[in-house]
């Protein structure tokens, strides 16, 4: 995670403080949105007031569809599974 987090500029100790933030209020079958990757165009949709309060809920945003026009989920397809990596 901390490499993932430096390698897109993120500072680590935010984006998992944040994460602890955010994770009870998100759809799991978006977490794909949190993830280091996409976290900057998930952060800029988020009220900025309810993100850094200590308490309280946390509006989910809508979808977010990136620039290919597929929502974030659908990118859970790309992922490679373990049957992907099989040896013939």
């Amino acid at each position: 995670m901390i490499a993932s987090c430096k390698l897109r500029s993120l500072d680590p100790e935010r984006y998992l403080a944040e994460m602890i933030r955010v994770m009870p209020y998100w759809p799991r079958d978006r977490y794909l949105e949190l993830a280091p990757a996409y976290w900057a165009q998930t952060r800029a949709r988020l009220d900025p007031v309810e993100l850094d309060a200590e308490l309280g809920s946390v509006t989910v945003p809508p979808v977010f569809v990136d620039t290919a026009q597929q929502p974030v989920a659908e990118l859970k397809s790309r992922v490679p599974s373990r049957r992907d990596y099989r040896v013939s």
